[in-house]
């Protein structure tokens, strides 16, 4: 049962009350579950909003303790494996479960089966990128679980929004075409970019000890000393270390041959999913297969123009205020950013690789 109160700031207190002795009337001492109710306190704007539930979804132990928020084209295959190679942690099948953006109407019950083959892994995550930019999400997952990490990476949003692009062509959602038609016809290219903007809705909901911000060039420097940061952050053994770490994930290219990309990505994920993916690593990197890998690659930058100048310059200048204030938001005094860098001093043709 919700009950919900809607009052300005001046008049809560009182509605407060009102509502406090109502939930005591509804949940008798004499009631089995009347210890399980919560309350939450949310604050959207000028109004507060006060939510009763009396009774959470019982099946606690299999619920995510973490959950991967983005951004899409950042590193979060990379989290995901590295996740998944840990002994003490389980991740769910598939990776995006997206349920607190896209699929929330399921309902909590739908959630958690993605978990239910997870028992014994003190740890429990997914990663779904539309996290991020959903304004909707940090709220709810709030009121999923209080207690959830919450891991996010970044990366140069020029850069990211051009491998959007790319991944867009690789899907077989557009045709190739190049990345200026590319984004008119998808806006979201440059709105999963405003970092400063969605992350801070995660942070204020969550608070700063609860959301550990990656940033995917550090990553692609020292991968191992980034997934030891993201071990400690969950709660797991940080000394634990595996070649996944090392591996390039999601590399930018078409396959000449879709059926054989299919059955080599079906035996990959099957090792996955029989905890072999440190074994896996070994076996791509082997001549026979790595040579199958290779032969069957496109680059798609070959069928991709460049990005214009004069975008590269208007998407900097787009990106500014937003970038501005982002380090303060991380606890950082810079960051390793060809945009960030041209943005902040005024030079917007630094070249940018992506």
């Amino acid at each position: 049962m919700w009950q919900e109160v809607r009052a300005r700031p001046a008049d809560f207190d009182v509605q407060f009350l009102t509502l406090l002795n109502q939930i005591q009337d509804t949940f008798s001492n004499d009631s089995p579950k009347s210890e399980n109710f919560f309350i939450q306190l949310l604050v959207p704007g000028e109004f507060c909003i006060l939510c009763a539930v009396s009774t959470p979804p019982e099946s606690f132990e299999m619920r995510p303790t973490a959950i991967g928020i983005g951004a899409q084209k950042c590193a979060s295959s990379w989290a995901h494996s590295v996740l998944n190679a840990h002994p003490d942690v389980g991740v769910s099948d598939p990776k995006e479960v997206d349920f607190f953006s896209y699929h929330f109407d399921h309902g909590y019950q739908w959630y958690e089966r993605h978990f239910n083959c997870l028992d014994g892994y003190s740890v429990r995550c997914e990663t779904s990128p539309s996290y991020l930019y959903d304004p909707r999400a940090p709220e709810r997952a709030l009121a999923y679980d209080k207690n959830l990490k919450v891991v996010a990476i970044l990366r140069d949003p020029i850069a990211r929004a051009y491998s959007n692009h790319l991944h867009e062509v690789i899907k077989g959602h557009i045709e190739p075409q190049s990345f200026e038609t590319g984004m008119l016809n998808n806006p979201a290219y440059i709105e999963q970019g405003q970092y400063h903007r969605h992350l801070k809705r995660w942070i204020d909901t969550f608070g700063p000890k609860q959301v550990l911000v990656l940033i995917a060039e550090d990553i692609g420097k020292d991968p191992e000393r980034c997934a030891a940061c993201l071990y400690d952050f969950i709660g797991v053994d940080s000394g634990f270390s595996s070649a996944v770490a090392r591996e390039r994930r999601n590399v930018s290219d078409l396959a000449r041959s879709q059926t054989l990309r299919h059955v080599l990505r079906s035996g990959g994920n099957l090792l996955r999913r029989a905890g072999l993916e440190e074994q896996l690593v070994q076996l791509k990197s082997t001549g026979a297969v790595a040579g199958m890998l290779n032969a069957n690659s496109v680059d798609i930058r070959k069928q991709i123009p460049p990005m214009l100048e004069s975008t590269r310059q208007h998407l900097t200048e787009f990106f500014a205020p937003d970038l501005s204030d982002l380090p303060e938001l991380l606890g950082r005094t810079s960051l390793p950013w060809p945009t960030w860098r041209a943005a902040t001093a005024g030079q917007t043709r630094t070249p940018i690789a992506v």
